[in-house]
């Protein structure tokens, strides 16, 4: 069979990251994406997890379109505002738990909510935020895929409690009232263990400019990463970023390729073996993995991190940085497996359209045994509107409003055991108002039907 015709057969049937054994053990593959589908670029399958995913964020704070909180009917059409509320006994309870892991100081959001006088502030904007389903920021269903970690959704009650307190003046109430203090900083990271940045900066010179550099851990024994945290130098210019662990000596040889700073990668790092260790999008907050699980680095590895620049706005100089944790060795290894349902093609003035592909379970062919799935990161671009991923009758994660703008990552509090025979289906739909077919590619003008699924065996 040809690379091409290899290449094709991928994006029909649709893939899901493989697990094989090679000299390091253990390893999840991937075949490349097809940069785009419609231009006929069919890349071939190979031995490495090399994964285009356009703006996405890993999780969802700050400002943005409305979202809506997926628990509930509260606000406009649910309960009356409760009467009586005071800061101290009925808002901070609700407040630390769903608001405050991105409303504090030094916090991603652009305000702070974790005092009596800032909560107080912002009183009004809190309320109407929480009526029109615009805060906190969670889009997926209830009904499906258990209890994931972090779910910001408020209730009816919660609510109506928060519009009750701002209509009675914010009142500030008894502080001895006060609930016990929980951590306010769940999108935080619990410890920095390294922290580095691209070692030049880079200005972009085209509307969408992909450049990949290497940020170095400098480590001399593998460690294991259980999470990090991707701080863009500059939001106006910076779209996403894409981490990648990559053999330190390809990504050396691939540096400054074109005389320029980094190297150009388009859909990936375009470097065999490299495997994807996380993301930020507009939005995005630090990410920390199941406990006990993690993501392997060795020491002749490093970081690619894959910035994809956009122009829209102006051009400005970069320097995106990026810190990491590391576990203690003893966590199980995890791996970030891409599922892509690429062959798709959306009519023009469709309506709702639905596309459906299902995948094998990655050790089928190899190992052939269950593997445990513990977090999913949907992602389509502006024209979706609803993805969701099953396993047979027993719903994964379901999320029936798609927002482009917040693209969460959600974990399970256990995981899911996908059995050695088992299937998983993604679904997705859209809406396409334009008078022209769209597909698969990396442009916002184009499509994805996309996910990550965060696994260990």
């Amino acid at each position: 069979m040809t690379r091409a015709s290899m290449g094709a057969r991928c994006l029909l049937r649709g893939t899901l990251g493989r697990f094989r054994r090679g000299p390091r053990g253990l390893r999840a593959t991937f075949g490349r994406f097809p940069r785009s589908h419609d231009a006929g670029t069919l890349r071939a399958m190979s031995n490495r997890l090399i994964v285009s995913l356009c703006f996405l964020a890993l999780a969802a704070c700050g400002k943005g379109p409305n979202t809506g909180t997926g628990g509930g009917t509260g606000g406009g059409g649910g309960l009356p505002p409760v009467s009586g509320a005071t800061y101290y006994k009925d808002v901070l309870p609700i407040t630390q738990v769903s608001c405050n892991g991105c409303h504090t100081e030094g916090g991603i959001a652009p305000f702070a909510l974790d005092t009596y006088e800032a909560a107080k502030t912002h009183a009004a904007l809190m309320s109407d935020a929480v009526k029109n389903k615009r805060m906190p920021p969670w889009h997926a269903a209830k009904d499906c895929g258990g209890q994931f970690v972090g779910d910001r959704t408020l209730t009816d009650q919660q609510i109506a409690t928060l519009e009750g307190w701002f209509l009675d003046g914010a009142q500030e109430g008894n502080p001895a009232d006060a609930p016990a203090p929980v951590d306010a900083t769940s999108e935080q990271l619990a410890k920095v263990d390294f922290e580095g940045k691209m070692s030049v900066t880079y200005t972009p010179t085209m509307k969408d400019d992909y450049r990949c550099f290497i940020v170095d851990p400098a480590l001399t024994q593998t460690k294991t990463v259980t999470g990090y945290d991707i701080a863009p130098g500059s939001k106006k210019v910076v779209h996403h970023v894409i981490l990648y662990r990559v053999p330190r000596v390809a990504a050396v040889a691939k540096d400054g390729e074109d005389a320029k700073a980094g190297w150009e990668c388009f859909g990936g790092a375009d470097i065999n073996d490299a495997a994807a260790l996380g993301a930020w999008a507009p939005g995005g907050a630090a990410v920390t993995y199941p406990a006990r699980t993690g993501i392997r680095l060795s020491s002749d590895q490093v970081l690619a991190m894959q910035v994809h620049y956009n122009t829209d706005n102006g051009s400005d100089t970069d320097q995106t940085s990026v810190k990491l944790m590391y576990g203690t060795g003893t966590e199980q290894e995890a791996y970030l497996l891409p599922v892509v349902a690429a062959s798709f093609a959306i009519p023009p003035n469709a309506q709702d359209y639905k596309h459906t592909q299902s995948f094998d379970n990655p050790t089928k062919g190899n190992l052939n045994v269950p593997i445990k799935l513990w977090g999913f990161l949907p992602h389509m671009h502006t024209r979706g509107k609803a993805i969701s991923i099953k396993s047979a009758d027993t719903c994964l994660v379901d999320v029936p409003n798609w927002d482009f703008h917040w693209q969460t990552q959600y974990f399970r509090r256990a995981p899911f055991i996908m059995g050695a025979d088992a299937k998983v289906s993604m679904n997705c739909s859209w809406d396409n108002p334009s008078n022209s077919t769209i597909r698969w590619g990396e442009g916002t003008s184009d499509e994805m039907c996309f996910a990550f699924i965060y696994a260990t065996l």
